[in-house]
């Protein structure tokens, strides 16, 4: 018996529906959570990290070498942004509730337009200053790009930590 064309299209469609089926279903299943992924990449670079499944969010503290009590670092994963989040909320404690002074509100934004990737926000209501990157997952998990931005973020934290409490303090 021999197909006609529109058999042989019908015929062919369904073959490549069943043989895709698969691949979507795995890519569905993956799509949905990093938080894993983030947790191996934490432990690849020796950080013990507290993860929470639910929250698609890992916490970690990290000591700076001017001797003052650990911060808490979160990465946070958003499935609706398609973005990994890496921040330290109270990277600066400002007294008072002025908000930054001007010579480190100039000095915040002059470093913003010399960071490649971090960036420095300052919040009124909690007068903390944060220093935070992103990472985009839109198309998948980057290891590489995510222990990069990491040490990134931590690297001009531990370098502007002294020079931006020293701002505050005046």
């Amino acid at each position: 018996m021999a197909l006609n064309s529109g058999q042989t299209s019908l015929t062919a469609a369904v073959v490549l529906a069943i043989a895709i089926a698969p691949l979507a279903a795995r890519a569905g299943d993956d799509a949905g959570d990093y938080t894993p992924v983030m947790r191996q990449e934490l432990a690849r670079l020796g950080i013990e990290a507290r993860c929470d499944e639910k929250l698609s969010t890992c916490f970690f503290e990290h000591s700076f070498d001017d001797g003052a009590k650990p911060v808490e670092v979160t990465v946070h994963y958003s499935e609706s942004t398609n973005t990994i989040y890496i921040f330290i909320e109270r990277f600066l404690v400002l007294e008072g509730s002025g908000g930054p002074s001007l010579e480190l509100a100039q000095k915040l934004l002059e470093l913003n337009r010399q960071m490649v990737t971090a960036k420095l926000e300052w919040d009124r209501t909690s007068g903390t200053i944060r220093i935070s990157t992103v990472l985009n997952t839109d198309s998948n998990f980057d290891r590489k790009a995510f222990r990069s931005q990491l040490k990134g973020l931590m690297s001009n934290a531990e370098a502007l930590k002294p020079i931006l409490a020293e701002l505050a303090a005046d």
